[in-house]
């Protein structure tokens, strides 16, 4: 990373990474519904719970670069 990264940039950078791995479990987690024969463990539905923490921290991220930003 570049010096000049702020730490809200970082914290969007983890959220979207948060995000897309909620997004990859989740396509997981609905492939039953497509193929019934298959079983997956439970913990998979909780790993597509990713999803909505990554956006919290994309929203936390986005919150801390405006105020950052806003003048005082």
């Amino acid at each position: 990373m570049s010096p000049d990264t702020s730490s809200a940039d970082r914290v969007l950078r983890i959220g979207a990474v948060i995000t897309a791995a909620g997004l990859v479990f989740t396509l997981i987690a609905i492939i039953p519904l497509v193929v019934p024969d298959l079983d997956l463990p439970s913990a998979m539905w909780f790993l597509a719970m990713l999803t909505g923490v990554g956006l919290i921290v994309v929203f936390v991220g986005l919150a801390m670069g405006a105020r950052r930003r806003r003048p005082h």
